[in-house]
């Protein structure tokens, strides 16, 4: 008679830690006005002026990001939907791999025309040694819940059987990120950039001797 195979399945997930080392500004230069001209020309002018800085602070032109301008009417709901007017947006996205100038770049951007800054995004290059860490983690967390289910269980845990990562949760996330604006043009931004967690999820299942 053909016993089917016995085993132990559980889920576990590692984390690893890293420094990051590269940080994405997302921004936006916005103007509103009667004509439309007008208003595209002002929102142009000032991205020009935001990228020149940027350029000034040796952000290369590869890690620059300016797609074509947002045009959004807008109207007078109250008076029959009559257009008053138009609202233009640049958005610009900036990768800044020196995270010392960081705090400069944001600065700098806020004094060149932009009107908002949506975040400056920790990363890093290269997660690949952090990823594989957090896998190992996870094999060893794994093996240990298994070994508390065999016990509990009154058998013995044999070797791993089958293993598979679960959907990768994406980018590196902070762990820790402070940034404080300047609330004076005389008091320069400070970044405190903090370090990134990669987590990684799996699978395992153990035969059961």
């Amino acid at each position: 008679m053909t016993v089917d195979p016995r085993w132990i399945g559980v889920s576990a997930e590692g984390e690893a830690s890293l420094a990051p080392d590269l940080a994405v500004v997302s921004l936006s230069v916005t103007g509103s006005g009667v004509e439309l001209a007008a208003t595209r020309d002002d929102v142009n002018a000032r991205t020009s002026g935001v990228l020149a800085r940027l350029r000034d602070l040796e952000i290369a032109d590869g890690d620059l990001n300016a797609p074509d301008v947002g045009i959004h009417p807008e109207y007078d709901h109250r008076r029959g939907q009559r257009l008053t007017g138009y609202r233009v947006t640049r958005q610009v996205t900036a990768w800044v791999r020196d995270l010392d100038r960081l705090g400069e770049v944001l600065d700098g951007v806020v004094a060149a025309g932009a009107d908002e800054i949506h975040g400056a995004r920790m990363s890093a290059a290269d997660p690949s040694a952090a990823e594989h860490e957090a896998l190992r983690a996870a094999v060893t967390a794994a093996r240990a819940k298994a070994e508390v289910l065999a016990t509990a269980a009154g058998v013995v845990l044999g070797a791993v059987a089958r293993i598979e990562e679960a959907d990768p949760t994406g980018s590196p996330v902070p762990r820790l990120r402070m940034m404080a604006m300047a609330e004076s043009a005389d008091v320069p931004t400070e970044v405190a950039a903090g370090d990134l967690t990669v987590t990684r999820r799996i699978r395992a299942w153990f035969s059961i001797e």
